[in-house]
């Protein structure tokens, strides 16, 4: 396997590579280590929500990002299969259903954090999508599969709230999450 660099979305972050020496880590070390991470942007943008609403979806998507850490874990250790249960897809469309532009501020910090977010979801979209042909079993393959398809759920939402924020007054429900006027 030859040597892949990743640097994540921010020089804060480490960077990892994937190959053949001896103290480089493997694709699940890699995923631990991303998921692990997310997790913890997740947790911390959950506690500088602008609203209730927002903190759920951050605390859900933390949550949804520990799961991942603990399939890829499974999946390392060839102990389980992988099944992806998430509702915060769900629990976003009833937070965008409610958001009310009138009593929303976009607090500092606010955009970056959030687009810090996507490009984080988007490096793990990219790197496990990357390594899907590299894995020898098919139930590694199909988990991983689903893996990457919640991600790009999140990715979704993300992307929602990144909208919103930045601009709430004229934010109207898209195709995923009801109707999105051009503009």
């Amino acid at each position: 396997m030859g040597r892949l660099h990743f640097p994540l979305a921010s020089s804060s972050y480490p960077t990892y590579t994937v190959g053949n020496e001896e103290d480089e880590m493997d694709l699940f070390d890699i995923a631990i280590k991303l998921e692990q991470e997310g997790a913890q942007l997740y947790k911390e943008l959950a506690k500088k929500a602008p609203t209730e609403g927002f903190a759920t979806i951050f605390n859900m998507l933390a949550i949804d990002e520990k799961k991942h850490e603990s399939y890829f874990r499974a999946l390392q250790g060839k102990s389980a299969l992988v099944t992806v249960n998430s509702t915060v897809l769900e629990q976003a469309k009833q937070v965008f259903k409610a958001f009310d532009p009138e009593n929303f501020t976009v607090t500092d910090g606010q955009i970056p954090a959030y687009e810090e977010a996507l490009a984080v979801e988007k490096k793990s979209i990219d790197f496990y999508s990357e390594q899907l042909s590299s894995l020898e079993f098919e139930a590694e393959k199909k988990a991983l599969s689903q893996i990457i398809s919640e991600e790009k759920r999140h990715y979704a939402i993300l992307e929602e709230m990144l909208k919103l924020v930045t601009r709430p007054h004229r934010w109207v429900e898209d195709a995923e999450f009801g109707v999105r006027e051009e503009y």
